[in-house]
């Protein structure tokens, strides 16, 4: 018999958040509530692993009281029971606060063998809460879950799926588990569950019945705090055109001509900026690698942080944790640091949550650093989530850019709510500034330049974690990868008619990407889906047909060099983030474009 709880969350139906044209804000009034819907994938995972094993399913969610609704949706799923922790101090809270109170909610219910947790909530993109509520709990996690093996009393065994591997890993219980939206399909409730649900009684907790200390709940007790939620910044100019105009193919042609010539290598030219002020620790960027191979994420952010440690007039750290991983600082070096962290983890040169977490957690305390920047791929979301509860400061997740103010303090600012507004988020007090940055979105730098290496042997290292297969994944990520994206949405009208979309991507030496809606539907491969919750891209050139420009999307496409547009609809948002636009029909102008190209 197996007690699970499961952790959900009640966010604004994203489809139908919309932007004030009058006020630039997000029009949150008359909004649904919905269940996070990636965590509609563990409650369906822990009802599943209930009926086989047997035991108990409690489901917890804080917020406010209109969050009860969640609860009834979770136990139609097939839930036993449901708690709501609500509280007016509890309003406010960022993921240390959110994660530390739910920790307080499950010491009062006594605890489980299983927590499990959606991978990310959509409002936020964060991936923070289900890691930070281990650590609070002091068990191990188990992120990006992809299938629960094996459970017994003793231990569970699961698949977790990164970006390059799938590792199948034992771990001891209690433990916590963040579970992928590719792990099942969530049930429909029958009319019986739904029946039942309505009229199960859900129970409400306070903060004094949790016993949570007020300093670090809600607002009050949030390391992180919002300064500015702003619409997404116009960044370019477009040209547009209509296709009824004499001559308007031929423009679009050469345009698409132009934007292929451009030479630019995948590296940008690094022009240092002028100190605004002068800090006291220095900029970290971890370097996320298997087994010694690097994720180019990471030196992509690497020289934005080289930008902003020398608008703090300090020098620009690498930190790498494993054993055989000496390589790892010349490339570093190559792309901006100053100097590299080396955590020597003898025995583990691969990623584990619970060495790594040592590592970066003693280097941190030690050295004192003013920032650390992580990129966003799962293994380092993972870690840079546990960390901050380890080293106790604020963690921004999924930021796209960055400044530093007049008093040194780092500014950063991420897409929330599907990239329908921006926020900018600071860490007043709490050093260092923890954030994790979004794939794609920067550009790296190569300096040549060498430095110091600082080695650190990490001793009293201590593991919960057996791996017990790793396999590498094949398939590469063409999306990332393509210099030509020809991106297609709902104009499209049917599947059959992407073929049209296919011919001119191979024309122009690409691939085909698509918005949210059609991967959803099914109309093409979920990995072939560009926007936040998709993938962000940088190509040479992007080209929209048929595509609106939902703000989810165009977040995905920020990085690209040139955007060109074509929609019969003048008033697409698309046109407004493109370089250039041709207005028409699109089921006559892609014949005649793969017709001249």
């Amino acid at each position: 018999m197996v007690r699970i709880i499961v952790s959900i969350k009640q966010v604004p139906d994203a489809d139908d958040l919309r932007v004030d044209p009058v006020t630039n804000t997000l029009v949150r009034e008359g909004v649904p509530a919905v269940v996070n819907p990636p965590d509609l994938h563990a409650i369906e995972e822990a009802v599943r692993l209930k009926e086989k094993y047997g035991g108990k399913v409690t489901v917890i969610t804080m917020g406010p009281p209109q969050g009860e609704q969640a609860l009834r949706d979770a136990l139609a799923m097939g839930a036993d029971d449901a708690y709501l922790i609500t509280d007016r101090a509890m309003a406010g809270a960022d993921t240390w606060a959110t994660s530390y109170t739910l920790f307080k909610a499950i010491q009062k219910l006594g605890g489980a063998d299983l927590y499990l947790f959606g991978r990310r909530a959509v409002d936020g993109e964060t991936e923070q809460v289900g890691p930070q509520t281990a650590k609070w709990l002091g068990i191990p996690v188990l992120g990006y879950v992809k299938e629960v093996k094996e459970l017994d009393e003793r231990h569970v065994v699961a698949v977790k799926a990164t970006e390059v591997e799938e590792v199948t890993m034992e771990a001891p219980i209690p433990a916590v588990l963040t579970i992928m939206d590719t792990a099942n399909k969530p049930r429909e409730p029958d009319i019986n569950s739904l029946i039942r649900a309505k009229t199960t009684k859900i129970v409400k907790l306070s903060k004094d019945d949790i016993g949570a200390e007020p300093n670090k709940i809600g607002l009050a007790g949030s390391p992180t705090k919002v300064i500015k939620v702003h619409p997404p910044p116009k960044t370019r100019n477009p040209e547009i055109k209509k296709a009824s105009e004499p001559g308007a193919i031929d423009w679009l042609v050469e345009k698409i001509r132009e934007s292929l010539k451009d030479d630019s290598s995948g590296t940008e030219q690094y022009v240092k900026p002028q100190p605004k002020v002068k800090v006291q620790g220095e900029v970290w960027v971890y370097v996320d690698h298997v087994g010694g191979n690097p994720n180019p994420a990471s030196f992509e952010i690497m020289a934005e942080a080289r930008r902003i440690a020398d608008l703090m007039s300090t020098k620009l750290g690498a930190v790498v944790v494993g054993e055989n991983v000496e390589s790892l600082a010349e490339l570093s070096f190559k792309h901006g640091a100053d100097k590299v962290y080396h955590a020597v983890t003898k025995g583990f040169n691969y990623y584990d949550n619970d060495v790594f977490t040592q590592a970066l957690s003693r280097l941190i305390q030690k050295y004192k650093p003013e920032a650390v920047m992580f990129p966003g791929t799962r293994n380092a979301r993972e870690l840079a989530s546990t960390t901050a509860i380890t080293v106790n400061t604020g963690l921004i997740a999924d930021c796209t850019s960055f400044e530093v103010d007049d008093k040194g303090v780092l500014n950063s600012t991420r897409p929330d709510f599907g990239g329908k507004e921006m926020s900018t988020i600071i860490c007043p007090t709490s050093r260092p500034v923890m954030v994790t940055v979004r794939p794609g979105v920067f550009r790296p730098i190569r300096l040549e330049q060498k430095g110091e290496i600082v080695r650190e042997e990490i001793e009293d290292l201590f593991t919960r974690f057996r791996v017990l297969e790793r396999k590498a994944l094949e398939r590469r990520n063409v999306l990332a990868e393509a210099e030509v994206v020809v991106g297609v949405g709902r104009g499209i009208r049917d599947p059959s008619n992407i073929k049209m979309i296919e011919e001119l991507a191979s024309k122009l030496g690409g691939v085909v990407g698509v918005t949210k809606p059609l991967a959803d539907s099914g109309w093409y491969p979920k990995e072939r889906q560009v926007g936040q919750t998709g993938v962000t891209i940088r190509p040479k050139l992007y080209v929209a047909v048929g595509i609106s420009g939902a703000v989810q999307h165009l977040v995905g496409i920020s990085g690209a060099k040139k955007v060109i547009a074509i929609n019969n609809d003048p008033d697409a948002q698309i046109f407004n983030n493109s370089d250039y636009g041709l207005v028409g029909d699109l089921f006559e102008i892609i014949p005649e474009l793969i017709r001249r190209l």
